[in-house]
This record gives C-alpha cells, structure tokens and sequence, in this order.
C-alpha cells in the first residue's frame, strides 16, 4: 500500500502544470472528452507499463537523446498539419484523418509527448526502489490519468466557449511551441 500511495502523491505533483497537461487541454480542445480522457488513459497505462516492466533495459534500447528530437519534429509537424488544414464543416469534424480514431490521435500524441518525460523516469525508479510493479504502475497511471483529467475539464469549458476555427489555431501553435522547446532542450 505504502508504494501504491507514495508513487500516486509523487508523479501528481510531477504532473501537475506539466507540458502533458497542456497538450490534454489543447487536444480536448479538438475532440470529443470522453475519447481524449480513453486516449490519455491507454497511452499513460502504457507508458507507465513500459517504465515499471522494462525499467533501465528501456533507457538502453531507446536512448532519450534520439527520442526527444524525434518527438519535437512530429509536434512541430503536428502542429503545421493543424495550421494548414482547412476548417472543417461542423459535420465533417469526425470524418477526415485521425478525426476518425480520435482515441488513437490523442494516445500517440500523448505517448510521444510523455515518453521519456519526468514522470515515466519516477516511474522507474520508484518500482526500483519497492520492488512492487503492479502497485507503483496503478499509482503512476492513477496520477497522471488524474492530473490530465483535470486538464480535460479545462479544455471542455474553453471549447465550448471558443469557436472551432480559434481552438484549431490555437491548438496548432501550442503543438509547434511544444515541438521547438523540445527540439531547443534537446539541442542545449
């Protein structure tokens, strides 16, 4: 118990005002919540399966250093795909591109932002330190699915005040802002 609790208070706060929980208000933003919150639980279950269950063999197979420029280059193109598509009709919204798998846009979103990240590393390292993998990884999951949550309900009440246009733009820039600072970070 003492594992279960100590890593969900740990990775809350970790999480807490984190780059994710930005990218989970820009993505609600753009899709449906129940399918944004679906998409980040998946990918932070399976983030956080990868850190606990893999541990270091992950650092060693998939070094950071390639990861986090390969993450900043898919969010600055994420963020121009965005930018450059015209608005859709209200009824199209789920028709086109990964509107159709909006669970399956938000997952690898999420995962490529969060891999690697803070959190997937106290992840591993707190299982290292109990030597309990199934308590740390429903911690882990627990917080960060928390934290997001609220960074649902936050990009729920902006969408539905903010027309589908200005949410577009508005998304699409956050995605190349988080793509330069990931590229800048990896670079200095």
């Amino acid at each position: 118990m003492n594992a279960l609790v100590t890593t969900f208070a740990l990775i809350l706060i970790a999480e807490m005002a984190d780059k994710s929980q930005l990218l989970t208000l820009c993505l609600t933003c753009r899709y449906p919540a129940h399918k944004v919150l679906l998409g980040v639980t998946l990918a932070v279950g399976l983030l956080n399966l990868l850190a606990v269950g893999v541990g270091g063999a992950v650092g060693e197979l998939l070094p950071v250093d390639l990861v986090r420029p390969a993450a900043g280059v898919l969010f600055v193109g994420f963020g121009i795909w965005i930018l450059l598509s015209p608005d859709p009709e209200e009824d199209e919204v789920c028709t086109t591109g990964f509107r159709r798998s909006a669970v399956l846009a938000v997952g690898l979103a999420f995962f490529v932002a969060e891999f690697g990240d803070k959190t997937q590393l106290a992840a591993l390292s707190l299982a290292a330190r109990y030597d309990q993998m199934l308590p740390v990884w429903a911690g882990a999951t627990l917080a960060m699915v928390g934290a997001n949550a609220l960074a649902i309900g936050g990009g729920s009440l902006l969408g539905s005040r903010l027309s589908a246009s200005a949410l577009r733009r508005f998304s699409g820039i956050l995605f190349v802002v988080f793509g330069a600072l990931t590229l800048v970070s990896t670079l200095l």
